[in-house]
């Protein structure tokens, strides 16, 4: 395997990247259920995926092995709430490659991208959210430097799933957008 080539992604990137971003909803979901897949994921990478392209406030780079993409990382500009002193920063949202392609420089090729592109707008920090039970991406974020901000809990409600409510009563259910 040779060393990865990291690049901002192109229009004709679009199908490849998307498979893959597929494969990582996939892995979430093996990891946690709660991350569910969406029936029209793929609807929405394809209505998505162009406008991230045409938008400076966001990035998505991809990681190529002998002309073969093998990973990829999506962020956007991002600040505090108001109610904080003013910040600017970087959510790198998804960072993903393949698992044959791991442990080989890829994933920090891709950090160091998205590291690069937040100096050049003068980000204060880059941040991020992982999967508590994702135990391999843990380990890889400690070797990137990075150290827990905030934690994020959720409680189960009983019934909530229960087949008697409609997702068309649950208001906090209806998509936005696309």
């Amino acid at each position: 395997m040779s060393y990865p080539d990291v690049r901002r992604a192109q229009p004709a990137d679009q199908e490849t990247v998307g498979d893959l971003w597929v494969q990582l909803l996939d892995a979430q979901d093996e990891l946690d259920s709660r991350f569910g897949v969406a029936e029209d994921a793929r609807d929405r990478w394809a209505n998505d995926f162009p406008r991230w392209l045409d938008d400076e406030t966001y990035r998505v780079y991809v990681a190529e092995t002998d002309g073969e993409i093998v990973g990829f990382a999506t962020a956007h500009r991002w600040g505090p709430p108001p109610i904080y002193a003013e910040s600017s920063e970087v959510y790198l949202d998804e960072i993903y490659v393949r698992p044959a392609d791991r442990r080989g420089g890829v994933g920090t090729q891709l950090v160091d991208a998205v590291r690069d592109w937040s100096d050049r707008m003068g980000a204060r920090r880059i941040r991020l959210s992982i999967l508590a039970a994702n135990d391999e991406a843990q380990a890889f974020w400690a070797a990137q430097d990075a150290r827990p901000l905030s934690t994020t809990l959720t409680m189960e409600q009983e019934g909530a799933a229960s087949e008697d409510r409609s997702d068309e009563d649950d208001e906090g259910s209806k998509k936005i957008g696309f």
